[in-house]
């Protein structure tokens, strides 16, 4: 199921949102009902194995550093080790209708030169590529004073790295 499949399904039985259970500690959310983001982040939350988890926030002038995440549990679990790394490999390689797996070579390594944040991967029209759309999601309507989505094609950058490359290198004999 697809996270935008797991929120409907959610919203649907109506499953409070955490925001709704826990006001006090989301008093700057609507409580309304679940999200992608918050179904994405929970997907994505190593802390659910009952793991402590540092350092979690993306840093725009250091994208190296990653989680630290505690050996031992520091709590107890609500889903098993191998049942979260089953779940973010599904996400990471989801398979098409076809069976087939979209592998997108650059994906979490390009960030957006407007706002900085990460770029998406995503197939359009028969291949793959990767956007921005600046802070916007399927949930909330877009601002006035947002920019446009940014698109880039796979092909087309791989090409212009590759341009890149070829004229900075300097082969050996």
């Amino acid at each position: 199921m697809s996270v935008a499949g797991i929120a409907r399904e959610l919203n649907e039985r109506g499953i409070p949102c955490p925001s709704r259970v826990d006001r006090k500690r989301n008093p700057h959310r609507s409580g309304q009902g679940w999200t992608l983001n918050t179904v994405a982040t929970i997907l994505g939350n190593p802390r659910y194995t009952g793991r402590q988890v540092w350092d979690r926030q993306a840093r725009f002038d250091d994208t190296t550093t990653g989680w630290a995440i505690s050996k031992k549990p520091a709590h107890p679990a609500l889903v098993s080790d191998a049942d979260f790394v089953a779940a973010q490999a599904i996400r990471a390689a989801r398979p098409t209708r076809d069976g087939s797996v979209r592998v997108y070579l650059p994906a979490g390594l390009l960030l957006c030169g407007l706002c900085r944040r990460r770029m998406d991967s995503h197939w359009v029209n028969g291949r793959s590529g990767y956007r921005c759309r600046h802070g916007y999601n399927s949930t909330k309507p877009r601002s006035r004073d947002a920019p446009k989505n940014l698109y880039l094609r796979e092909d087309h950058l791989l090409d212009e790295l590759m341009r890149q490359l070829s004229t900075r290198l300097v082969f050996c004999a």
